[in-house]
């Protein structure tokens, strides 16, 4: 399959990275408005500064949306105008208007999937599994904790929600895999530390109720100096009989991300709806935006 990478940012980057590694895939070609970000040494790959030149001169089987989430609809947008499938970074978007754009031409025909790549990693697969065998009982409750001193200069430093919407949306859609349940209510509140080098909120706490009674405690934090975590964070989930806690190493990461790979080539070739369609990731944008409701009204918010 031949694919159109949009985007050599960081993110952008990594996926270069593991599309040139693949034997299924021919990085046909990338987007970049930086040329200094061009790279060599790849003779499939030419190299752009327009998205709609690169998708009209190289017709990809697939376009990788790895751009910032404020241009994602317009990424998206040229993509679907031309009937490609599209394998979209996360967030879905940076605003509810472009999130609501995107969800709708979706859902008129185009094929769509969010690189929410959190849940497929093994680590992950396996604490699903013992949830599933319920080594700890019922869950009752789950108290998760991220802390990260997180330095990255790009679009990151001006979002008014960094932790939420560039790490938090990862965990909360952890929290729907690992769960198997919505999200029933949400409170939330946010803040910046005086010293913080964001500009937007970089500490969160939400307290979630799922549908199926489970309480959620989440605090995250993209600017804590000491105890980090890991991206993944540390999670401990209460049972009946016991506590399982999971603070997995990152190096699992790479894996998560060809099991994305893997599960949109075979939406793109064979239909079979992937975990992380728009349709379902779009439950996990719901949870976020309840949550800056939340803390916007000062009160609970009830899905």
């Amino acid at each position: 399959m031949r694919a159109l990478l949009t985007g050599l940012g960081s993110w952008g980057m990594q996926w270069y990275e593991k599309l040139t590694l693949r034997d299924d895939i021919i990085l046909a070609g990338a987007v970049d408005l930086n040329t200094q970000l061009w790279k060599t040494g790849n003779a499939d790959c030419r190299f752009y500064a327009d998205a709609r030149e690169a998708m009209d001169a190289i017709k990809p089987d697939f376009v990788l949306n790895a751009t910032p989430p404020n241009v994602h609809r317009l990424i998206n947008d040229l993509a679907f105008d031309r009937n490609i499938p599209v394998l979209c970074d996360k967030p879905i978007a940076d605003n509810h208007d472009d999130v609501i754009h995107i969800v709708s031409r979706a859902a008129n025909g185009q094929k769509l999937m969010i690189a929410e790549n959190y849940r497929y990693a093994p680590q992950s697969r396996r604490v699903k599994d013992c949830l599933i065998q319920k080594q700890v009982g019922t869950i009752n409750e789950i108290h998760m904790l991220f802390r990260r001193c997180h330095h990255i200069d790009n679009y990151h430093m001006s979002m008014e929600h960094p932790m939420l919407m560039d790490v938090g949306i990862h965990h909360l859609d952890m929290l729907r895999y690992f769960t198997e349940s919505e999200a029933k209510s949400v409170y939330a509140k946010f803040h910046t530390p005086p010293d913080s080098w964001y500009s937007g909120y970089s500490n969160a706490e939400l307290r979630i109720t799922m549908r199926n009674g489970i309480k959620v405690i989440y605090k995250g934090s993209l600017d804590a100096d000491v105890c980090e975590t890991g991206w993944y964070g540390r999670w401990d989930f209460i049972g009946e009989t016991g506590t399982l806690r999971f603070e997995p190493e990152d190096g699992e990461a790479n894996e998560s991300g060809n099991a994305v790979l893997d599960s949109f080539i075979d939406y793109v070739r064979h239909g079979t709806i992937p975990e992380t369609h728009i349709s379902d990731n779009f439950k996990t944008y719901g949870i976020a935006q309840a949550a800056m409701r939340s803390f916007n009204e000062r009160g609970e918010i009830i899905l």
